[in-house]
């Protein structure tokens, strides 16, 4: 939103301060469950691969 915020009248500018702040909350819980998947990802992908034992 590019509106000026300073000419909001005071219930305005409440609501889009909490429509902030819960769009931030939000986007904060989705980054931490991509940096979780990112580091399983990365993890498996740097993990040694399992020894094949010799064939008997």
């Amino acid at each position: 939103m590019d509106e000026d915020f300073t000419t909001l009248s005071d219930p305005d500018f409440l609501a889009e301060r909490r429509r902030v702040r819960e769009t931030i909350e939000a986007l904060t819980e989705r980054l931490a469950g991509l940096d979780d998947e990112f580091i399983r990802r990365a993890s498996a992908a740097w993990a040694p691969a399992p020894r094949q034992e010799a064939a008997r």
